[in-house]
């Protein structure tokens, strides 16, 4: 059932009470140890782990050297149409890859022969540099014409259903002397409880198993450093 398998199973290892659900994280305390969500809350802790993005939990911090970090963070957006069409198309791939500097997607996927199901849906992926602005009608109209032009849709196969999500940021660039100045802020920021760790929370290039094992390992660094009474 999908990646979020795993979610539903460490969820129901968990006192549900202990999780909120539906706010976000505004602002972070590194002195008095606080976090803060958008409802108003303020929660104390003792660990801080962060997988939210580098560049946004950079802002909740709030501090000048912060600031000037984020600055420096360079990475792509990309937007994402998830689309359904009323009937199969005559493709048989799962994805393509579209190296093409006239269409404005790079990559394609098939949920329907992915799943084997009995209409084409499809997710188009379009990128963007990170200050770019997103014109989604724009780039639908555009993802439509293409499709058609690449021969997966013709106009007897209407489009019924459509969403888009900007996903931003979308892939990190890894740059020697940012990377060296994110290594150092992760030690500052560990020597007070807080740990930035994922692909987005620690601004790296990986899969979804090197996260698991990023989560597993911290975890046991701080089951082992707890005080015997927790």
């Amino acid at each position: 059932n999908g990646a979020g398998s795993f979610l539903d199973v460490l969820y129901r290892r968990l006192d549900s009470e202990n999780v909120c659900l539906g706010c976000t994280l505004s602002k972070v305390d590194i002195k008095n140890k606080l976090a803060y969500t958008n409802d108003g809350s303020k929660i104390a802790f003792e660990y801080l782990i962060n997988t939210a993005p580098l560049n946004h939990f950079l802002d909740m911090l709030g501090d000048p050297s912060s600031k000037a970090l984020k600055q420096r963070l360079s990475y792509n957006k990309v937007l994402v149409f998830n689309l359904g069409f009323a009937r199969k198309s005559d493709w048989h791939e799962h994805w393509i890859y579209v190296p093409d500097p006239d269409v404005n997607f790079y990559r394609i996927g098939f949920y329907d022969n992915i799943l084997n199901t009995d209409k084409l849906s499809m997710y188009v992926e379009i990128g963007f540099s990170k200050d770019a602005s997103v014109d989604v009608p724009q780039q639908l109209t555009l993802t439509l014409n293409n499709l058609r032009r690449c021969g997966i849709i013709d106009n007897s196969n209407p489009l019924l259903e459509s969403m888009a999500i900007v996903m931003d940021p979308a892939y990190v660039h890894i740059n020697h002397d940012v990377e060296a100045a994110i290594v150092a802020m992760k030690e500052e920021l560990a020597g007070s409880g807080i740990y930035t760790i994922g692909r987005y929370g620690g601004w790296t290039y990986c899969s979804m198993e090197d996260c698991m094992l990023e989560a597993t390992a911290l975890a046991r660094t701080l089951q082992n450093d707890a005080p015997s009474n927790l």
